[in-house]
């Protein structure tokens, strides 16, 4: 029944509105912005925000990976106790971070200011005196991670993507690198250590991603960019890359998404809700693409679902968090 209902709902939110003239040359983004635009103007009649849920703030703040597993348990945090959860505590400070920050041009400190907001509070010890500095400046310049025989994960799929891995550093060497790599006695898998970027300059890196991201938002938002990457294609591509330089030592995941809610904002699309995907930087371009597509649209179904729960006043506790 309730497969039937999110159809015909569906249905309804085809052409509900115009897209901005900046998407009409991309198709997939149009309609998600159609689909949000309705669910917001329904969701207003029962005095819920959209916008208050754009991003990363409400899976993480209660501490859930998903939408689908967030019940009520947001209503049921009192203030103090929300005060004392570290993950309410980051997507807080991001949120209010990213409101204030400028729509114009997203400049290089503005990234060790947004990993400082996300983790330099009272409590926060994931960071500690780490929170605003990149990894090369506390001496860790080439974190890797190991993958054991008994791991069973860097199968043959896996491995064909990381051996030659197709982002580059400004100085044309991989950004992630196998090393002493052992085929295991299954041999479905190897043995390896998977080492970041260990070139001249973690801010080079860094900032040639704040450049680009800034060209790319300001061509979208003048209709100047080429329709053959669409918007969440490119953020996607975003997010892969940011993880993969590993500016800093933890919170890298927490910081991309955050400046990716930003980028949605100003382009006036659907959040994305990222936080529980795999990891992109063991997936290629496409498998990661078609995974960040994917994810928006179990979001935007989700809401859809609870749109309608609510005008039955029949709501389910995962829809409850948003209320």
């Amino acid at each position: 029944m309730r497969i039937i209902l999110l159809f015909f709902i569906s249905l309804g939110c085809n052409n509900a509105f115009a897209c901005s003239d900046a998407m009409k040359p991309f198709t997939f983004e149009c309609k998600a912005q159609d689909r949000f635009e309705l669910l917001s103007t329904g969701f207003k009649t029962y005095s819920t925000n959209m916008s208050d849920l754009k991003g990363f703030k409400i899976p993480k703040a209660i501490g859930k990976s998903s939408y689908y597993f967030a019940k009520n348990d947001l209503l049921n945090h009192s203030e103090f106790t929300l005060s004392r959860n570290l993950d309410w505590l980051v997507w807080n400070n991001g949120q209010k971070f990213i409101n204030n920050l400028s729509s114009v041009y997203i400049e290089f400190k503005d990234i060790l200011k947004l990993h400082n907001a996300l983790f330099a509070s009272k409590g926060l010890i994931i960071v500690g005196p780490e929170a605003g500095k990149l990894r090369s400046d506390s001496g860790e310049t080439n974190p890797k991670v190991s993958m054991s025989c008994s791991d069973k994960v860097l199968n043959g799929k896996l491995f064909n993507t990381l051996f030659d891995y197709d982002l580059q550093s400004v100085e044309d060497f991989p950004l992630l690198t196998l090393e002493n790599i052992i085929l295991c006695k299954d041999t479905n898998y190897y043995s390896a250590d998977l080492y970041f970027y260990k070139g001249a300059s973690i801010k080079i890196e860094i900032t040639r991603w704040m450049q680009d991201i800034n060209d790319m938002l300001a061509r979208y938002e003048n209709g100047n960019a080429q329709t053959d990457l669409s918007p969440y294609n490119y953020f996607s591509d975003m997010r892969r890359w940011f993880l993969a330089i590993k500016p800093f030592n933890a919170g890298n995941e927490q910081v991309v998404d955050a400046l990716l809610d930003y980028s949605t904002k100003r382009l006036q699309l659907p959040p994305l809700e990222l936080n529980d995907l795999v990891t992109p930087i063991y997936l290629t371009v496409r498998e990661n693409r078609d995974a960040t597509v994917n994810k928006l649209k179990e979001t935007l179904d989700f809401f859809e679902g609870c749109l309608f729960e609510t005008k039955t006043k029949l709501i389910s506790s995962e829809c409850s968090a948003i209320k």
